[in-house]
C-alpha cells in the first residue's frame, strides 16, 4: 500500500468509469478505510460519476457503507446545468469568503440541483429506481447470455454498467454501429462498452435502446 507517514489523503473512485467500470471489492474498501482511520488519514471519495443514485444509492459509499472525510460531487447532480459541490464532515476548517468556487453555489446552479433532487428522491422512496436497476440489470444479463461469442461479462453498479467485450476491435465496431442506430454507448478501458442511461428512463425506453443495440452487434 502506497500510504507512508507523509500521507495526507487518499483520494479514490469506488467504480472506475474511464477505467472500465470496473467497482472496487466492498471487503478491500472498507479495510481501506479502516487503516486510513486509524492512521489520521483523510479519506475523499470521488462521487463526480457515482453520486445522485447513480449506483441506486444517494451514494456510492452508502453501498459500501462507509463515511468519508470528504466527498466530491458534480455531473448529476445539477442535471446539465454545472455544479460542483465539496461535502465533509469537518467542520469550521474553512470560513464564508475564504475559497470561491466557479461552479458552486449560484442562484441557477442550486434551483437545478435541488430540483434534480426533489425528483430522484421522490423515484428512491417509491422504488422506482431500484426497479429501473433491476430491469435494466437483466437486459444486461440477457445480452451477454445471448451474444457470448461477444461478450465476457457485464460490469459495473446501478446505472453505471458496461459490457466486457472479446476484443478492443469489438468494441470500437459496436461504440460505431450504435451511433448509426442513433444510439449512444461509450468506450471505456481497453475493452468496455459504457452504458450511462438517465436515471429517470422507463422501461419502453429500455426496451427501444435494447433492440437498437441487439440490431447493432447482430452482425459482428
Amino acid at each position: 500500500m502506497a500510504i507512508d507517514d507523509e500521507t495526507v489523503a487518499v483520494l479514490i473512485e469506488l467504480v472506475q468509469g474511464e477505467g472500465g467500470v470496473q467497482p472496487f471489492e466492498k471487503d478491500e474498501i472498507q479495510k481501506l478505510a479502516a487503516h486510513l482511520k486509524g492512521k489520521g488519514i483523510l479519506l475523499i471519495v470521488d462521487e463526480v460519476q457515482t453520486g445522485v443514485y447513480r449506483t441506486g444509492e444517494f451514494l456510492a459509499s452508502n453501498l459500501y457503507q462507509i463515511e468519508p472525510d470528504i466527498i466530491t460531487l458534480a455531473k448529476g447532480l445539477g442535471g446539465g446545468v454545472p455544479i460542483g459541490v465539496v461535502m465533509t464532515k469537518h467542520k469550521d476548517i474553512l470560513v464564508p469568503g475564504e475559497h470561491g468556487s466557479t461552479f458552486g453555489g449560484n442562484y441557477l446552479s442550486t434551483v437545478a440541483g435541488l430540483a434534480v433532487l426533489d425528483v430522484l428522491s421522490t423515484l428512491y422512496d417509491s422504488g422506482s429506481i431500484d426497479e429501473t436497476l433491476v430491469y435494466f440489470s437483466q437486459k444486461l444479463k440477457e445480452i451477454v447470455s445471448k451474444y457470448d461469442h461477444l461478450f465476457e461479462k457485464e460490469v459495473g453498479l446501478g446505472l453505471m454498467r458496461g459490457l466486457r467485450a472479446k476484443s478492443a476491435e469489438v468494441q470500437s465496431n459496436i461504440v460505431k454501429n450504435a451511433m448509426e442506430e442513433g444510439l449512444i454507448v461509450l468506450k471505456a478501458g481497453r475493452n468496455t462498452v459504457r452504458f450511462l442511461p438517465s436515471i429517470t428512463i422507463s422501461k419502453n425506453e429500455i426496451d427501444e435502446g435494447f433492440k437498437r443495440f441487439e440490431k447493432t452487434i447482430s452482425t459482428l
